[in-house]
């Protein structure tokens, strides 16, 4: 009789959220993103996109190219496992629960809000396939792109409302893709 109780599987190290930052901060070359607000942009086109992008695509540019390779407890190992996380939280929000799902802006009023970089780092995380987020960029599509390119600007108003509206429009990019990005798995 096995009395052994079962184990969960172990707890991945990660970096905190300023040592995080801090690390992105520190890469040379720079990272694409290496704020939050700019970091979960980006991201989110990855997870929102026409089709999956492999993560030892953009992996390497956020945390150097031996990080995948990196031993568990080292600084780079810990960041990889940040990065993931933070991937992961917006791909479980926008899958598990896309009706109450937000996109990490911080307040209107709030000294570190700039929206303008949430849209910026979204725009960036569209790169590995242009052709196919040109038609949505551009709007022919229907604009579904407006709320996030409203982010754009500077002077964007960020209250509830405005939030709820780019967390809208990132769940109708979601579904106008999901056909294609799910031929991109077969």
């Amino acid at each position: 009789m096995n009395t052994s109780t079962p184990t969960s599987a172990p707890k991945r190290l990660m970096l905190d959220q300023k040592n995080f930052f801090d690390f992105l901060r520190a890469q040379r070359p720079s990272p694409p993103a290496a704020d939050p607000q700019t970091l979960d942009g980006y991201l989110t086109a990855l997870i929102i996109g026409p089709r999956f992008i492999d993560p030892r695509q953009w992996i390497p540019s956020f945390v150097g190219e031996g990080a995948l390779m990196a031993l568990e407890h080292t600084t780079e190992a810990q960041a990889l496992q940040s990065l993931v996380a933070a991937y992961n939280a917006i791909s479980s929000g926008l899958g598990d629960t896309p009706e109450t799902w937000r996109p990490r802006l911080t307040a209107h009023g709030d000294p570190a809000s700039a929206p303008y970089l949430s849209a910026g780092g979204f725009l960036l995380g569209t790169k590995f396939a242009p052709k196919l987020w040109k038609p949505v960029l551009l709007g022919e599509e229907g604009d579904l792109i407006g709320p996030i390119r409203e982010m754009a600007d500077t002077r964007a108003n960020l209250d509830a409302a405005a939030v709820a509206k780019v967390a809208k429009a990132v769940v109708a990019i979601r579904a106008h893709f999901m056909p294609r990005r799910a031929k991109s798995f077969r």
